[in-house]
């Protein structure tokens, strides 16, 4: 039986290794000139990469945290202190009681985020609750950085309900080695059977077959068909389907929310932050600076959401500078520009393959979800992170359980038939 696998993200390069292993004649289709997706390990020299994309693993009970373990790789959980920047001070998130009260609020209501049961933004919300005020800005952006969502537009109780869900484990890790093996490894199983630069530009499902069109006029005939490409992708309807995706699903499209943004490593010659420090939340510019001990000379601008709308203008030489600016305002006793060494950006929106970072919650997102993943005719299937519906989704894991939950309802081990 015929398969294919269009995107050779994690999902589709996953899916695709397990259906070959099932016994399934799998071709992937990748439009960019490599596979990977929103995994993006880019090698400045030989003793220093960079995670551009997908860095973190969510919880040790993680398909992604198990493989980068088989891979033999070091992964360390994430420890250390998150420092808040507000009032002009830094302030250490361990030493709450030295922050006003309506700070303290604020944080309470995000770090109890699951019980939140508002029918409205997250914005109305706070407002409702009175824990919003103009001078909080900032900090609520930092903190809605996790979600590459904005304040007006992810909806609270879902938002709620999706951290509920969660169950992968609460600590967040780190790996030393590059995260990309865990592609390199798929790519290497499957490289006879990707096709890269092949954007395809219409399915068609009319027939018996499923006949697939690349964007060089070629027409391919298959059993099935798996969609892989991110959430941006469909919402910018690169790839047309004849006859038209059904209402509901083409409803899920639309109310799953999906996040812009980028990110910027920016490089020093010396620390001149405290030790212990993994997070700045609340810069003017960017709301949230992230330190890894992977890279422990540079500096992560995490500009998600509206930050990173408001600054999409620029070009990474224009954006180091501002965000040198911005750091500057911070440690006003250092010399910032004076310890400036170099940069390394991604801008995920820019990308035309991509169309931004990953999904959020809106309010219609929970029902959007679970339509977005349902086949049609058993034929064609979507997968993804933003199919995931455990509290999983905008994760590596949850795209790559979504491949693991279609091949177990879908597909059968032609191997034991």
């Amino acid at each position: 039986m015929k398969v294919a696998v269009i995107g050779a993200g994690i999902s589709g390069l996953y899916a695709g290794h397990i259906l070959t292993e099932l016994g399934y004649d799998v071709s992937l289709f990748e439009a960019s000139n490599r596979v990977g997706g929103r995994i993006a390990t880019q090698t400045i020299h030989e003793h220093l990469f960079l995670e551009m994309g997908a860095a973190e693993i969510h919880g040790n009970r993680s398909v992604i945290f198990e493989m980068l373990k088989h891979l033999d790789q070091k992964l360390e959980p994430i420890v250390g202190n998150e420092y808040i920047w507000y009032d002009q001070k830094l302030a250490d998130l361990d030493a709450t009681e030295h922050l006003p009260d309506t700070v303290q609020k604020l944080l309470n209501y995000f770090y109890s985020i699951e019980e939140e049961d508002y029918d409205g933004s997250v914005l109305d919300s706070l407002k409702e609750k009175g824990l919003y005020h103009p001078n909080l800005k900032f900090i609520i952006r930092g903190i809605l950085s996790e979600y590459s969502a904005h304040v007006e537009k992810v909806h609270a109780s879902t938002l709620g309900e999706e951290e509920w869900r969660w169950s992968s484990g609460d600590k967040n890790y780190f790996s030393w080695g590059r995260y990309s093996s865990a592609v390199t490894y798929f790519e290497d199983k499957l490289k006879d059977k990707i096709q890269l630069n092949t954007p395809i530009v219409d399915v068609n499902y009319e027939g018996e077959q499923i006949s697939i069109l690349t964007h060089k006029g070629e027409t391919l005939p298959f059993d099935k068909v798996i969609v892989s490409v991110p959430l941006g992708v469909l919402k910018e309807q690169k790839i047309n389907f004849t006859p038209s995706l059904p209402a509901e699903k083409q409803k899920a499209i639309e109310d799953i929310g999906f996040g812009k943004g980028r990110k910027l490593f920016i490089e020093f010659s010396e620390t001149f932050w405290d030790e212990d420090l993994v997070e700045i939340i609340g810069g003017k510019k960017c709301p949230s600076y992230l330190v890894r001990p992977s890279h422990p000379k540079h500096i992560v601008a995490y500009l998600m959401g509206e930050a990173s709308k408001e600054l999409d203008q620029l070009e990474d030489d224009e954006l180091a500078e501002v965000l040198l600016n911005d750091l500057q305002e911070i440690y006003p006793d250092i010399e910032v520009m004076s310890l400036y060494m170099s940069h390394h950006g991604k801008d995920w929106t820019k990308d035309p393959f991509i169309k931004g970072t990953y999904s959020y919650s809106t309010k219609g997102t929970l029902e959007g979800r679970e339509n977005l993943k349902q086949p049609i005719e058993n034929r064609l299937f979507f997968i993804g992170e933003a199919c995931r519906t455990n509290g999983h989704s905008a994760t590596v894991h949850g795209a790559m359980e979504t491949a693991e939950e279609l091949a177990d309802n879908y597909f059968p081990d032609l191997k034991s038939v």
